[in-house]
C-alpha cells in the first residue's frame, strides 16, 4: 500500500502541494469516489482519476530502454551529462523505476530499469550467474594469449585496495578489433578494465542482452514496459 499523494507526486505531474490543492478542488477520484484526504493509502487494484483522467497504480513495473551516449545512468545530470529521465518524459512512472545496472556516459543501449526489489537483489546476486552481453570495439587486435586471459580471469584494480579477480567471460570475435564479450558480474567499469589489465582500450560499448532480455526493435531513444510475465519467461527459465 501507498500514500496517496506519495504515489501522485511520484509521478511527474505534479508535486505535493499542488495534489493537496487538487484535492481540495475535488479534482481527485478513487475508485470513482471523490478524495478529500491526502493520507489514504492506495491499492495496486485501486483505480485513481485527476480531472477525469485515470493513473493506474502498477505493483511491479518493468522497462527497457535503448540509451543513447552520453546520458548517465542517475537520476540527476552529472558534469555536463543529462540523466536518463531526460528520455523517459513521456512515461508518467519514471520516478518509480530504477537502472538494475548502470551504463557509463559514453556507454548505449540497453539499460533496464524496474521497482521490483526483490527481482532486482536476485538478479545482482553473485550466486545468479547471469551474463550480461557488450558489443565492444578495441584500440588494438588480440592476440591469441590475450584472448585467453580474458576468457579465463583477470586482475582489474591491481595496484588498490579494491584489487579483483575476474570470473572466466565469454568471448566471441567478431572482426578485427571487435568482439562481443559477456561477463556474469558487474564491477564498477569492469569491461573496461578488464582489458585496460592487458594493455588495451575499449573504446566503443554497447550492452546487448541481459540474460535472455534483448533490446528487440527498439531504436536508440526508444522504451518499452514489458509485464510481470515477460520477465517471468526470460528470467526464470
Amino acid at each position: 500500500m501507498q500514500r496517496l499523494d506519495k504515489f501522485i507526486s511520484n509521478l511527474w505531474y505534479w508535486s505535493r502541494k499542488q495534489i493537496k490543492k487538487l484535492l481540495k478542488d475535488e479534482y481527485v477520484l478513487v475508485n470513482w469516489e471523490l478524495a478529500l484526504d491526502w493520507q489514504i493509502k492506495i491499492n495496486f487494484w485501486d483505480i485513481i482519476s485527476v480531472w477525469e483522467e485515470n493513473i493506474e497504480y502498477k505493483k511491479n513495473l518493468y522497462l527497457i530502454l535503448n540509451k543513447p551516449a552520453w546520458y548517465v545512468t542517475s537520476n540527476k545530470p552529472e558534469a555536463s551529462y543529462a540523466s536518463y529521465l531526460e528520455l523517459l518524459v513521456d512515461y508518467p512512472y519514471a520516478n518509480l523505476v530504477n537502472p538494475v545496472w548502470r551504463l557509463d556516459a559514453d556507454s548505449t543501449w540497453l539499460l533496464f530499469l524496474t521497482n521490483n526489489g526483490d527481482l532486482t537483489h536476485n538478479l545482482i546476486s553473485p550466486k545468479k550467474n547471469l551474463f550480461k552481453k557488450y558489443l565492444i570495439t578495441l584500440e588494438n587486435n588480440l592476440s591469441e594469449k590475450d584472448e585467453e586471459k580474458i576468457k579465463s580471469w583477470v586482475t582489474i584494480n591491481k595496484d588498490t585496495p579494491k584489487k579483483y579477480l575476474t570470473k572466466p567471460a565469454l568471448l566471441e570475435k567478431i572482426e578485427d578489433k571487435k568482439y562481443y564479450i559477456s561477463i556474469s558480474e558487474g564491477k564498477f567499469h569492469q569491461v573496461k578494465k578488464m582489458f585496460e589489465a592487458i594493455n588495451n582500450k575499449v573504446l566503443t560499448l554497447h550492452r546487448v542482452a541481459i540474460w535472455g532480455l534483448e533490446l528487440w526493435d527498439l531504436k536508440s531513444w526508444e522504451f518499452q514496459e514489458l509485464s510481470s510475465e515477460q520477465i517471468n519467461e526470460i528470467f526464470n527459465k
